[in-house]
């Protein structure tokens, strides 16, 4: 953002000079934003009177009596709270970032992506293919927003705009459309979709550990090992497979798949920058290690109540505002005309309740993590670069021009994107150029297929039971997610949804493969009816951490089902790359230590702490002769540590800074980095078992983990004094909420007024209240965080609680901006009304939404 520096630093100064006079420009620029939540405002189009109540905390719970009403008043409301999130979110949707901040290299890098995967052409396609009843809903959710942004100035929306227009760039505001919505769902999509550039990263890890068979070996058993599946939970356990109807044997499980397909040249892959794949990486909701979920679901006969309670916290990276908006859409009547009566956490920008519960069921969602992402290796003609060989013939690429527009008046810039059979060449983009000499194809379910994301949120908000719930997530096709399920009659179950490809025989996946044959097309996707699914488990409850999903036995049954079909060598496998299972494992121990759960109890396992990786590792350390480089009485407290990772812990802070310094001794001058992630925590523990193992070094595992020791204490000691009764985690482990752009302008007194932080948190990688940290910024908190967490009780939807890191508007200068942080840092709840007379009696305000 250095184009905004040099202009935002006059325009600080301007504001400091303003609020040290007491002037009111600076609070009547900053206030005439907020929006009108008391009295009554009159609308075009509408069918009758909208009735809007806000809580305390700002949450509003909208009742109209027809359909058209209500989703007109959730577009207006999230409009009013989030504009300007929802205009950063569609422009990074259909590729037009550089519109909002001018010509900058990091956003024309980003469109560039973009456009050349063609988000913005997916969400076209999926619009042309949804039903009127989908079309209707997002059609009445537009108008809704555009009610409320019409007739408005920027400066009246959002204070970006005012910002901004000083850096020359003037943004118009233009009215919402249904593709809108639908590019914001594609971009979800690929935050939460995998593998391509793990694809790369596998085959450059292979080239710096030697490109050999032993090299290779390394990394696919300690740095990317199998799941542990004797060891760590899978979400659905052996007696509770969904295919029945062959019975499975060990002995016909599947041969792995080779990684790499046989007789695939990998040699144009480049070494230079492993894990450096950032153009269109992360935007919207964050992508790679710490970015996953929690839920959980435990049926009655494991509560105090006798009904169902469901728990849910999706890691999201930090950002400011939540990528979350808690709402109520309640139809005054409820009928088949006017179906909806649902409370829960939407998106800004798009229609319906995507985690919540109505009068009759509870969801949540975790993400699955399947493998929806394959790069191919081109063979572009020598004479002309827009045709490429297939199956021995030469094929024509199809052109798009894309034409990348600019806010600050600069020239447009048209690209070219071409497309080949499995998808466009992703080498084109800034993001992967430099990964390969070869061209690379990338095909992704969410820009090949049709998804009708929208459909299924409304059809979910409005199910009655569990058919009809599954029913509804039948058109949902990317990102596959893990829903768990509870209802007020008792039941509980578990659906894997998603479009989720059938590779052929010799494809794992794993690493790119060769695009000048369709060999390795993919022979389709596994039906709906095939995917997991569970219906009140024996086991009395269901947790899913996005740890393996099902025992690999499975897969065996689904070549028996479905190979007739597809082919029985086909290659049936949903995922290699699953989280390891440490949270996973902690929620099950969690869950089966006590007989009877309430919410509070519930509330204390999502407020958990305590780290596997640590209990797992660390005594291995201990164990060790330090001599006088570590204090005895040092060791002794360490070795009396809960390894509960929260704030007031400094052996948190010792072993988190021990955690670097192994994992830097282990890969670092092997692979050029430190990595992280439970792969590695995982790979640490094995290699544990092989206290000669070459990556131990020459100084074998003793000596690495003595050494890696010994430097942790003196670096806490350095940075936090020699007290050690005196260390605290959060001396060290800080969150910051950065605003989007202007909390990245390197102007401290504008920074400080969008952002919030840095302040002190607790948890880890691995914990289930996670703050996921990783060695380019020691300590300090920038990847996957709890974005929300909820807690929906049964038996009493008033008895719910959730809360949100930050607050329910985006408005700097509203009260909820920021206003639940402490709360959630401090693992505290908001109550989640549900009754109607309970909502009236809550609200702090109430404004009407009247026809005129």
């Amino acid at each position: 953002m250095r184009l905004l520096r040099r202009i935002l630093l006059i325009l600080v100064i301007v504001i400091v000079l303003i609020v040290l006079a007491g002037g009111g420009a600076f609070i009547y620029s900053t206030r005439r934003v907020l929006p009108q939540v008391d009295g009554t405002i009159t609308l075009k189009g509408l069918d009758g009177p909208i009735t809007i109540y806000r809580d305390a905390k700002g949450v509003p719970q909208i009742y109209a009596s027809t359909t058209h009403d209500l989703f007109y008043a959730q577009g207006f409301v999230q409009a009013q709270d989030r504009w300007w999130q929802m205009e950063f979110n569609r422009h990074v949707g259909q590729g037009r970032i550089s519109e909002l901040v001018g010509k900058n290299d990091t956003a024309l890098r980003n469109d560039i992506f973009i456009r050349t995967l063609g988000w913005n052409r997916a969400a076209q396609a999926n619009l042309d293919a949804a039903p009127k009843s989908t079309l209707d809903v997002t059609q009445a959710f537009s108008d809704g927003i555009n009610g409320y942004i019409g007739g408005k100035s920027g400066a009246e929306l959002a204070l970006e705009y005012s910002v901004l227009s000083l850096t020359g760039v003037n943004i118009p505001i233009e009215k919402w459309k249904a593709l809108d919505s639908f590019g914001y769902a594609v971009a979800e999509g690929w935050s939460l979709s995998g593998n391509a550039d793990s694809e790369l990263q596998r085959v450059n890890l292979y080239k710096k550990m030697g490109g050999d068979a032993a090299g290779q070996a390394l990394i696919d058993n300690f740095y990317a090992p199998p799941y542990p599946y004797d060891k760590k939970p899978t979400i659905i356990t052996a007696d509770e497979l969904p295919l029945k109807a062959a019975p499975v044997q060990t002995a016909n499980i599947p041969a792995p798949v080779p990684v790499i397909a046989p007789g695939t040249d990998l040699s144009h892959v480049q070494t230079n920058l492993v894990g450096a794949l950032t153009a269109g990486y992360g935007l919207v909701m964050g992508q790679g290690a710490g970015i996953g979920s929690n839920n959980w679901v435990v049926g009655g006969k494991l509560t105090s109540s006798g009904k169902p309670i469901l728990a849910n916290d999706p890691h999201i990276d930090i950002q400011m505002p939540a990528i979350w908006y808690e709402m109520g859409l309640h139809c005054t009547t409820v009928s088949d005309k006017c179906p909806y009566d649902v409370t829960g956490f939407s998106f800004p920008g798009t229609p319906g309740i995507v985690i919540g519960h109505n009068a009759h069921i509870a969801w949540g969602v975790t993400n699955v993590g399947p493998d929806v992402q394959d790069l191919y290796i081109i063979k572009v003609d020598p004479t002309t670069d827009t045709k490429y060989e297939l199956d021995g013939k030469t094929e024509d690429m199809k052109v798009i021009t894309e034409t990348i527009k600019f806010g600050d008046g600069t020239p447009s810039k048209d690209i070219r994107v071409r497309m080949t059979h499995f998808g466009p060449i992703v080498t084109d983009t800034p993001a992967y150029s430099k990964q390969s000499d070869k061209p690379l194809a990338l095909r992704w379910t969410g820009i090949s297929n049709i998804s009708d994301i929208a459909g299924s949120v409304l059809n979910i908000d409005k199910a009655a039971d569990w058919n009809t719930f599954r029913s509804a997530l039948t058109t949902w096709g990317v990102p596959s997610q893990n829903f768990v399920y509870a209802d007020t009659e008792g039941n509980i179950g578990y659906q894997t949804p998603g479009l989720i490809p059938i590779r052929a025989k010799g494809h794992s996946g794993l690493t790119p493969v060769d695009g000048s044959t369709t060999q390795y097309d993919w022979k389709g996707f596994i039906p709906f009816e095939n995917l997991p699914s569970v219906y009140n488990p024996p086991s009395g409850f269901i947790a899913t951490a996005n740890e393996a999903l099902i025992p690999v036995s499975y897969y065996a049954g689904l070549a028996d089902q479905l190979g007739d079909k597809f082919g029985k060598d086909s290659n049936y496998v949903i995922s290699q790359e699953w989280d390891y299972g440490y949270r996973a494992q902690r929620i099950v121990e969690l869950l089966t230590a006590t007989p009877k759960h309430t919410v509070d109890t519930i509330a204390t396992v999502q407020g958990d702490m305590l780290s596997i990786p640590a209990r797992e590792i660390l005594p291995a350390a201990l164990k060790l002769d330090y001599g006088s480089d570590i204090p005895k009485e040092v060791l002794d407290w360490m070795r009396g540590w809960d390894y509960q990772e929260r704030m007031t812990s400094g052996q948190a802070a010792l072993y988190e800074t021990f955690w670097i310094s192994l994992a830097t001794r282990v890969w670092k001058d092997k692979v050029g980095y430190v990595p992280d992630g439970s792969n590695i925590a995982w790979g640490l523990t094995l290699l544990l078992d092989q206290p000669t193992n070459t990556l131990w070094g020459t100084a074998g595992r003793d000596g690495t983990l003595r050494s890696a020791m010994v430097e942790a204490y003196n670096t806490v000691v350095k940075k936090l004094g020699g007290d050690y009764k005196s260390w605290q985690w959060s001396a060290l482990h800080h969150a910051l909420w950065i605003s989007t752009p202007l909390g990245s302008s390197g102007i401290g007194p504008l920074e400080n007024f969008v952002n919030i932080g840095p302040l002190s948190v607790g948890g880890g990688n691995e914990t289930v209240a996670v703050s996921h940290w990783d060695d380019s910024d020691p300590y300090d908190t920038g990847g996957g965080i709890s974005s929300m967490r909820v807690i929906m009780d049964l038996s009493n939807f008033d008895g719910s609680q959730w809360i949100l890191p930050t607050g329910q508007s985006g408005h700097a200068t509203s009260p909820h901006y920021r206003d639940m942080n402490d709360q959630w840092r401090n693992i505290q709840y908001n109550v989640m009304p549900w009754d109607a007379a309970g909502i009236k009696k809550a609200a702090v305000s109430t404004l009407t939404l009247q026809p005129g």
